[in-house]
Formats: structure tokens, sequence, C-alpha cells
């Protein structure tokens, strides 16, 4: 697995619209990760808040597992 993924790429790995991952960042529910070339990149390190801030919204499921 990558170590840094862009939105898009994080919305690919949990299922979910690129958009709901960036609004997480965008409402303040996370820190606004790093960006380069205009784009967030986001550390593999952070996929369990993400994936808890995602089901606080009702975007994922509780029972959703992700594998690598």
């Amino acid at each position: 697995m990558k170590t840094q993924l862009t939105t898009r790429e994080m919305g690919e790995l949990l299922g979910v619209a690129t958009w709901r991952v960036q609004r997480i960042f965008e409402d303040g529910n996370l820190p606004e990760p790093a960006r380069f070339a205009g784009r967030r990149v986001i550390s593999a390190d952070r996929i369990p808040a993400i994936v808890d801030a995602l089901r606080a919204r009702g975007w994922l499921p509780s029972s959703e597992v992700v594998h690598d």
C-alpha cells in the first residue's frame, strides 16, 4: 500500500465519493493535510481517523472493514 494518498485515492480505497473525503477536511473535522501541486497529500497513517470521521457522518457503515 502507498504511504501517501490523494483524496481520490482515499475515497477509492474506502469506497466513498471523493467529495466526502474532501468535506471532512473542509469542515474542520480533521486537520488539513499537506498539499502538493494543489492536491491534498494524506498520510496512510491517518486512515483510521478518516474512517472514524466518515462513520460519524454516516457516510461509511460501522461494519465496513478495509483491507490492504
